[in-house]
């Protein structure tokens, strides 16, 4: 019987195919806390469920079907096929698989009440130096933990692109901590800068430069000498002091208000953005010159929703210890999450299940069902790292529909097994609303098997 099937495949072996290859992660069973490694598929099909002799992955989990599934290679692709088996479903992002289907990278499969991910990847992703505060194991949070440690001892100014949560702040203190710099880490929201500060702030001012400045101040570029200046939502600095900030890069000296005498800096920049910049430059509100001086090197932070493995490692951390497991419900709703504020909003939901959960067996999803109950499907479209684009403007929402008639509900019921939370999902709606529809059609709830 096979109870660890990334046995089925030796790193020595996988290191011998050439490109990207499909790679199943277990990310939940029930009974276990900690996942088991990613196990990548070969070119045979390979079956899951709950007692699987042979090569496959046995689940410890008593609500999948023996066999409850078969994932199938398609020779000479990276493509990949599940194939119900089982009694009680297989779901795919939340959805039934009839028969089979095909799965893309990122696709979450629902066995049970165990979670796995399929995600592509290279062979052999090389061995990521820690950086405790970046935590995840996707193919580019292990890559961007790499590139810290290239980059970080060298003098280039770093570009940081993201959404907003994604932690471009804590890549930037991770530079500057590994970069051998002795001066402080001075960070700076460049959007929260009242305009007609925003050069005394940044350069300083001498006594009586203007009303009020009753003594000198350095500013936040002199405060970091000898160490980082981190210049976050650099794409909110207005435009007169785009050009100033410019001069001071490249002369590596700053002029303070007031005062008509330079003084040299020596400050390591690193900037960070939500805009798209290129397309800022080409709108004529932000300088071209300044983008390329501060582009020296690009990276760039990934959504949440677009690296599900990393959610559950994360929710542990800010759940802390001796907290009750989340029921595969609770599981599901926040590995479908479409986290449009990313970390940031993932922490705010660890903070409520942290307070109501205390004192139960297990969390469930009704705990933070107000929460998701807004949630919709977004579009994501990845930064364009050759040219440092990064969309402007948050992933868009769908927009309210219209109650959903008899027939449809009744459609969604049969096929997600009376499970009204997935019904919820599917008709973006709150499950209160979902049981409403159902009183008022007067329908009656399947039996689950």
């Amino acid at each position: 019987m096979a109870s660890d099937a990334e046995t089925t495949m030796r790193p020595a072996a996988a290191e011998k195919i050439l490109g990207p290859i499909v790679h199943l992660r277990p990310l939940f069973e029930p009974s276990a806390r900690r996942p088991r490694p990613a196990i990548p598929l070969g070119r045979k099909p390979f079956p899951v469920g709950r007692s699987i002799e042979g090569v496959g992955l046995t689940l410890r989990d008593p609500l999948a079907s023996r066999l409850h599934a078969i994932f199938h290679p398609i020779e000479g692709t990276t493509k990949v096929t599940i194939e119900d088996r089982s009694s009680n479903g297989t779901f795919v992002n939340g959805g039934r698989v009839h028969g089979s289907r095909e799965l893309r990278d990122n696709d979450l499969v629902r066995i049970g009440g165990s979670f796995l991910l399929i995600r592509h990847a290279s062979p052999v992703p090389g061995e990521d130096p820690p950086i405790p505060e970046l935590v995840g194991n996707h193919p580019e949070m292990r890559a961007l933990r790499r590139t810290i440690h290239s980059v970080s001892p060298t003098d280039a100014k770093v570009l940081i692109l993201g959404e907003s949560g994604t932690g471009k702040e804590l890549v930037a203190r991770a530079i500057h901590e590994r970069s051998g710099r002795t001066g402080r880490f001075v960070a700076v929201n460049c959007g929260a800068i009242p305009e007609s500060l925003a050069e005394s702030q940044l350069f300083g001012h001498v006594q009586g430069a203007f009303t009020g400045a009753q003594g000198s101040h350095e500013g936040f570029m002199r405060a970091a000498e000898g160490g980082t200046l981190f210049l976050d939502e650099i794409g909110e600095l207005s435009p007169t002091l785009q050009p100033k900030l410019l001069r001071a890069l490249e002369e590596s000296m700053v002029v303070p208000v007031g005062s008509t005498s330079p003084v040299s800096v020596d400050v390591r920049l690193v900037s960070a953005t939500h805009r798209d910049l290129i397309a800022e430059v080409d709108a004529g509100n932000f300088r071209g010159d300044l983008y390329a001086r501060i582009a020296g090197y690009l990276m760039a932070t990934k959504p949440l929703r677009e690296r599900r493995e990393d959610i559950l490692p994360l929710l542990y951390t800010f759940l802390g210890e001796d907290m009750p497991p989340p029921s595969a419900d609770l599981v599901e709703a926040l590995l479908l999450h479409p986290y449009r504020f990313n970390v940031r909003e993932l922490k705010e939901i660890a903070t409520q299940l942290r307070i109501d959960g205390a004192g139960l067996d297990e969390l469930p999803l009704s705990l933070i069902e107000l929460r998701l109950e807004h949630s919709r499907p977004e579009i994501h479209v990845p930064p364009d790292l050759s040219r440092g684009r990064i969309s402007s403007r948050p992933p868009p929402s769908r927009p309210k529909s219209p109650p959903p008639e008899k027939s449809e509900v009744e459609r969604l019921l049969e096929l997600h097994d009376g499970n009204v939370s997935r019904v919820a999902r599917a008709l973006g709606r709150s499950r209160r609303q979902v049981y409403r529809y159902i009183e008022q059609y007067g329908l009656e709830v399947p039996p689950r098997e």
